[in-house]
C-alpha cells in the first residue's frame, strides 16, 4: 500500500510539472505571437507609408518633367486667321485654370517636326496634359477630327490655378489669365499651382524659351493695364 501511494504521488507531482511546463510554453509563444504581430504591423504600416510617398514622388516626377519639357521650352508660335480681318495671333491662351501653348522638342525621324501644340487642365479629378504633333489652335477645336495624345499627371486633384508673368515699366506683373487678342507675345514665366482634394497644394514655376529679353524671339513688350 505505501508503495502504491508513493507512485501514486510521483505521477502527481510530475503531471503538476508538465502542466506548469505547457503553461508557461504558451505564455512565451502568445508573447512571441504578440512581437511579431506588432512588428509585422508596423512593417505593414511602414510598407503603406512607403508606397504612399512613392506614388505621390511620382506624380511629382510626372509633373515635374511636364514643366521641365513643355513649359521651360514654351515658344511664340503665330498663326493666321482665315477671317475676313486675317488676323494673326499667337497659338497661346492662358487662363486661370487651362493653358494651350507651343512648345518646342527634339525632332526624331519618326515623329515628324519639332513643335508640340500642349493644352493643360483638370478634368473631373484628373490633372491632364495633352499634345499633339499638328498645329492645334485654341480658338478652333476639333477633337474628333485629330485627337490628342492624353496623359493623366495626378488623380485626387481639386483644382490648378495658373499665372501669368509679364514685362510692365521694367518690373514684372502676374497676371491670372493671358488672352491672345490682348498680347502679341507669350508669358516671361508661368505659373501652376495644384490643390489636392485633401485640402494640401503644390507650386511650379518655370520661365518660357521666349523670356530672355536678347533672346532670339525678340525684345521683351510691355503688358497693358
Amino acid at each position: 500500500m505505501m508503495v502504491w501511494n508513493q507512485n501514486k504521488k510521483h505521477r502527481t507531482r510530475r503531471s503538476f510539472f508538465t502542466l506548469m511546463e505547457l503553461v508557461a510554453a504558451a505564455g512565451i509563444m502568445m508573447a512571441i505571437a504578440g512581437i511579431i504581430a506588432f512588428a509585422s504591423r508596423s512593417f505593414f504600416r511602414a510598407l503603406a507609408s512607403s508606397e504612399r510617398v512613392s506614388a505621390q514622388l511620382q506624380v511629382y516626377l510626372n509633373i515635374d518633367q511636364v514643366m521641365d519639357g513643355c513649359f521651360r521650352n514654351m515658344i511664340p508660335f503665330t498663326w493666321e486667321t482665315t477671317d475676313e480681318n486675317d488676323d494673326t495671333f499667337q497659338v497661346f491662351l492662358g487662363e486661370e485654370d487651362y493653358i494651350h501653348f507651343t512648345t518646342l522638342r527634339r525632332s526624331y525621324d519618326d515623329v515628324g517636326g519639332n513643335l508640340f501644340f500642349v493644352r493643360v487642365y483638370v478634368d473631373e479629378d484628373e490633372l491632364v496634359a495633352e499634345y499633339s504633333k499638328f498645329p492645334r489652335l485654341p480658338w478652333y477645336e476639333d477633337d474628333d477630327l485629330m485627337p490628342y495624345d492624353r496623359e493623366v499627371l495626378a488623380t485626387n486633384v481639386e483644382r490648378i490655378s495658373f499665372l501669368y508673368a509679364g514685362a510692365q515699366d521694367d518690373t514684372v506683373v502676374w497676371l491670372e489669365e493671358w488672352d491672345r487678342e490682348n498680347y502679341d507675345f507669350i508669358p516671361l514665366a508661368v505659373q501652376m499651382t495644384v490643390e489636392w482634394k485633401d485640402g494640401t497644394e503644390e507650386c511650379w514655376l518655370r520661365r518660357t524659351a521666349a523670356s530672355g529679353g536678347n533672346s532670339v524671339y525678340g525684345a521683351v513688350h510691355e503688358v497693358d493695364e
